[in-house]
């Protein structure tokens, strides 16, 4: 008779003729690797990642493929939130992209996750904004336009994504959700506002080509960009209209805080008055005995006549022209 074991790899004795053998018989490990691994992900409990060496690699082999990590996220979470999972659960994401290392290729692969899991059955209705905005953030464009066309609504939820995708830079995603409807004005204008924080250029270039409105709540973006010290972004937001006088000239008070000094010299030629916020910008530069800032600030303060006026612009050109920007 030969009794299985619960072990793994298990053996027994059986009893001869006068003698005793030991038999081995087949374990869980003796199967070959493409079977283990669906074994594994098929089993939807990430606790045998903890059983043995062979059985963590295992689990992992399985979540490098996407159709077997599809297999164990449907099985684990079920329909509803297995797609939930493939961006809230950082298990999926690490083993999945462990050895892609190109933005493109873990866009790829990704994809390849989210599209086996929508063919089981998994919903991406169950927090789209999630999905949508997590895809976005990530620079994931192919999985964006999966979400699209998989029925998330991008005019309900697509405000946050391009919020997320503004202040990551990834125009592409950009791109991809404005042509879906959204609008460069969703979100009080956030979207302007995270990408002239984060220094985004080309981000917020395209949101101002597709209708943003640089005046959006007391032309906050320009203070983004004023406080960042992101002379080029400053400089695209004035010549589309934003107001550097607005709440007390909060832009000048801000670069002129952090010591920018060509963004100062750039507000002060667009017409933000140095006293503003009761002389705020004055004491903030001098706490910071920032002598460039607070000569160009006494310089507008006591200009009488045009040529003073004439000698800011010169003197904001001569800075351009040494970042390399005029």
């Amino acid at each position: 008779m030969i009794f299985l074991c619960d072990d793994i790899n298990s053996s027994h004795t059986v009893l001869g003729v006068g003698r005793y053998a030991t038999v081995s018989t087949p374990g869980l490990l003796d199967l070959p690797e493409p079977i283990l691994q669906l074994i594994v992900a098929s089993s939807g409990g990430s606790g045998v990642a903890c059983s043995c060496a062979a059985l963590r690699k295992a689990f992992q082999c399985a979540f490098a493929c996407p159709e077997l990590a599809a297999i164990f996220l449907i099985k684990r979470y079920g329909p509803n939130t297995a797609l939930f999972h493939v961006y809230n659960t950082s298990q999926p994401r690490y083993s999945l992209l462990s050895g892609v290392h190109d933005g493109t290729d873990q866009d790829n692969v990704t994809n390849k996750l989210v599209r086996e899991l929508l063919r089981m059955g998994a919903s991406p209705r169950v927090q789209e904004r999630f999905l949508l905005t997590a895809a976005a953030a990530a620079g994931d464009t192919l999985v964006v336009r999966t979400l699209l066309r998989a029925g998330v609504n991008a005019s309900s939820c697509g405000g946050r994504s391009l919020v997320a995708a503004s202040a990551a830079g990834h125009v592409a995603v950009m791109e991809l959700l404005l042509r879906a409807g959204v609008s460069a004005r969703a979100e009080n204008g956030m979207p302007l506002r995270a990408a002239c924080r984060e220094g985004r250029v080309a981000a917020a270039r395209l949101l101002l080509h597709h209708g943003a409105d640089p005046r959006a709540a007391a032309s906050s973006a320009l203070v983004e960009a004023a406080r960042g010290g992101h002379l080029t972004l400053v400089l695209e937001l004035l010549a589309s209209g934003a107001d550097p006088r607005v709440d007390g000239s909060r832009a000048l008070v801000e670069a002129a805080a952090a010591g920018h000094g060509c963004v100062v010299l750039a507000l002060l030629v667009a017409g933000a008055q140095p006293p503003a916020r009761n002389g705020l910008t004055l004491r903030h530069v001098a706490a910071r005995d920032d002598h460039q800032v607070l000569e160009f600030l006494h310089a507008s303060l006591s200009r009488t006549d045009e040529n003073s006026g004439v000698e800011c612009c010169r003197r904001l050109y001569s800075c351009l022209a040494s970042l390399g920007v005029a």
